[in-house]
């Protein structure tokens, strides 16, 4: 398998050693399960299944959570379908509101104005 993006390696590892947020989303999660971020902290992704093809050095699935974005050692992961999930995981891990003004901005664009 060709590894098109190992560049980028410095720095994950940079910000993984010294506890700096991280976010993958989408094939992103499977780069950080084949580089063995994952192996030992919860995490999501599209599905196992395809995360195993696609990161043949992946030894995490007990710790692969069947949830849109989860976040676990300042490491934020989403499945590809997850854009609404993974911003409020950031904002979460960020502090940038406090936590119930996140939760009601997620709730409102999630929702939205009008339910069918």
């Amino acid at each position: 398998m060709e590894q098109k993006n190992n560049a980028v390696l410095p720095v994950v590892d940079h910000a993984v050693e010294r506890h700096i947020p991280v976010g993958a989303i989408c094939n992103a999660v499977n780069f950080m399960a084949e580089n063995k971020y994952l192996d030992k902290i919860k995490h999501s992704g599209n599905t196992l299944e395809f995360m195993k093809s696609q990161a043949p050095h992946y030894n995490g699935e007990q710790n692969f959570i069947k949830k849109q974005a989860v976040c676990d050692s300042n490491i934020i992961t989403a499945n590809g379908s997850a854009a609404l999930e993974f911003a409020k995981e950031i904002l979460l891990l960020l502090k940038a509101k406090s936590e119930s003004t996140v939760l009601d901005w997620y709730k409102l664009h999630k929702s939205g104005y009008y339910h069918e």
